[in-house]
């Protein structure tokens, strides 16, 4: 779905279970056929329930409608990575897009290469109390070992089109 013109205000709406929504006001960089690119430089605003405050370095969001994960470039100068949402699959909204997130998150550190699936300990607390079905803890823990292998081959395309917008 096309979202807007680059630059036109594109708000993310992050829902976390049973954590309460999180927004982070982006702005659309580019579309393509793969999906939104929205970017927040530092000084970007974001909210959660406990807190809010600004973006304190760069970030290009990749998402498409259908994926089940989101993609986050992050311009920390102490430690530049990928970062992958797993999620239900995001959704266009009028103003942006959301998506639920699942918990696990992918992520590549840059400087030495690494990539390693954070957050297992929410993961299973989310399963535990319900707050997600089985059904989702399955599709989260399929996708993020697969987003894992994806970033370790280093491989795809989208790969360095994030990097280039981060850096543009």
């Amino acid at each position: 779905m096309d979202i807007g013109e680059p630059g036109k205000r594109a708000r993310l709406w992050k829902i976390k279970r049973p954590g309460g929504v999180y927004w982070f006001d982006l702005r659309v960089i580019a579309e393509d056929p793969d999906g939104s690119w929205l970017g927040g430089p530092v000084g970007t605003p974001w909210c959660a329930p406990h807190d809010r405050g600004t973006f304190p370095v760069p970030v290009v969001v990749w998402l498409a409608a259908g994926r089940p994960w989101a993609a986050w470039w992050v311009g920390d100068p102490g430690d530049r990575r990928l970062e992958i949402d797993v999620c239900l699959p995001p959704e266009p909204v009028e103003d942006g897009w959301r998506y639920v997130d699942l918990e696990l998150d992918p992520v590549l550190h840059v400087r030495d290469g690494r990539v390693e699936i954070e957050d297992w300990d929410e993961y299973e607390e989310a399963r535990l109390r319900g707050w997600m079905t089985e059904r989702d803890a399955e599709l989260a823990r399929v996708t993020a070992e697969a987003c894992a292998e994806l970033l370790k081959a280093g491989a795809e395309p989208w790969l360095d089109r994030g990097w280039q917008l981060l850096n543009s």
